[in-house]
């Protein structure tokens, strides 16, 4: 599959987490308290993280990888350290914003 293809769907699918969000947050999760801010920063994160595991080859076990959108480096969750600062940024995403 093309990147841009796997780009496109990937953005797509987090679009789509965004309005059923969104529209769960006006409808059935109204009366419940949920940090929103949180679980945005998480889903960006979990996507990022998505990209660099399916776009990145798997021999490339380093700490810093190729951004898959843009132009940089990004943290390589292939890596066992890399893999912990995802889990600790996501954390601490629902932390901050509580």
């Amino acid at each position: 599959m093309a990147k841009n293809k796997i780009v496109g769907i990937t953005v797509g699918i987090f679009a789509l987490l965004l309005i059923i969000l969104y529209v769960l947050k006006s409808t059935l999760l109204e009366s419940m308290r949920l940090n929103y801010i949180g679980a945005i920063i998480a889903l960006v994160l979990i996507m990022n993280a998505t990209l660099v595991l399916i776009l990145n080859p798997k021999e490339q076990n380093k700490l810093l990888a190729p951004r898959p959108i843009g132009y940089g480096s990004t943290i390589n969750p292939r890596n066992l350290v890399g893999l912990l600062i995802y889990a600790f940024l996501i954390f601490l995403s629902f932390l901050i914003t509580a």
